[in-house]
């Protein structure tokens, strides 16, 4: 059965701890040191052009790796350091060293080139290039030096140093300034790295999808040309309409003067029909009844059923008298 830890002895409790913290920071030292997922190159330089360990060192913009050692080797700069395993360094590969800021920060740019991989894990010294080489400055200063006149040299520096030394209130704030600016520079060197990241993912979404862009492209300027084609037909329609209406303007004011007076003949006639329709009407009223008697009167068959009294139809006596007694 365990002790509860309140029944421990606290030294060795205390002794155990700090063994643990001990071990942890070991680990962390040796994992911060290790490089996982990287491999290391070697580079051959002219001169350190003063390159330091510790130093990044970018691909294309991006910080890839860091420099691990810089060491003289003869009359050359051998420069250790390390890159992600991912990027494949050519036969080709080149490597340059660049000024980060104005305070003397420097970096080591490889441009992976070539097929095949880097002989030997070292970039020749053909391949690589510093910002400047001491020994030719010295050489090429030292023969335009001789050129110049003493003189007019000395006088030049002690106007410079005059007007420096009544300036150096101006200037000690922007040396400061620029300072600044190189320190914001470097802390902001990750960002940068970020940002340029991001970039380059949209334009390889970009590139990706340029394939669709196109077609939709095209797609639109068949949907221009419709449209410009829709216009066309349009505005020739309200030409012609416009055309049309001018027309019949044009024809109805030359035919007013003539149709003035048929119009004025139709009216009378309608009005002449109007009242004839009238007596029509007013005849159809009266014949209405006489035709029905007419038709009552001869619809019991082939003769005509009148019923006259005696004035109209003479009696039997009536007709004796007038010789009629058949």
């Amino acid at each position: 059965m365990m002790k509860p830890l309140s029944a421990r002895d606290p030294f060795k409790i205390g002794l155990a701890a700090i063994v643990v913290i001990a071990l942890l920071g070991v680990g962390v030292v040796l994992l911060s040191q290790a490089n996982v997922g990287k491999e290391t190159y070697s580079a051959v330089l002219a001169q350190s052009a003063g390159l330091r360990a510790g130093e990044a060192v970018e691909v294309h913009g991006v910080i890839s790796g860091k420099i691990k050692k810089v060491a003289i080797q003869g009359t050359e700069v051998k420069v250790d350091f390390t890159m992600a395993k991912n990027i494949a360094l050519g036969s080709d590969t080149t490597a340059v060293v660049k000024v980060a800021t104005l305070l003397g920060t420097h970096y080591l740019e490889v441009d992976p080139k070539g097929s095949g991989a880097l002989p030997g894990g070292t970039v020749p010294l053909e391949h690589t290039a510093v910002p400047y080489n001491l020994q030719d400055v010295l050489n090429e200063g030292s023969a335009k030096l001789e050129e110049l006149d003493p003189v007019v040299l000395s006088k030049a520096l002690a106007s410079a140093a005059d007007v420096i030394g009544s300036s150096k209130d101006q200037i000690a704030p922007a040396i400061s300034g620029v300072a600044a600016l190189s320190d914001v520079i470097a802390k902001r060197n990750t960002q940068v790295a970020e940002l340029l990241k991001a970039a380059r993912s949209v334009s390889d979404q970009l590139t990706a999808s340029s394939p669709d862009l196109v077609e939709l492209m095209k797609q639109a300027t068949l949907v221009t040309q419709e449209i410009t084609s829709r216009r066309d037909a349009i505005h020739t329609m309200l030409v012609e309409t416009t055309r049309l209406s001018h027309a019949l303007t044009s024809v109805i004011t030359q035919s007013k003067a003539d149709l003035k007076p048929a119009l004025a003949s139709l009216d009378s006639a309608i009005r002449s029909l109007n009242k004839q329709s009238a007596t029509l009407t007013g005849a159809l009223d009266v014949l209405a009844p006489a035709s029905r008697y007419v038709a009552n009167a001869l619809g019991n068959g082939p003769w005509l059923d009148l019923n006259v009294h005696a004035p109209l139809i003479p009696t039997d006596e009536g007709r004796c008298a007038l010789g009629d007694c058949s």
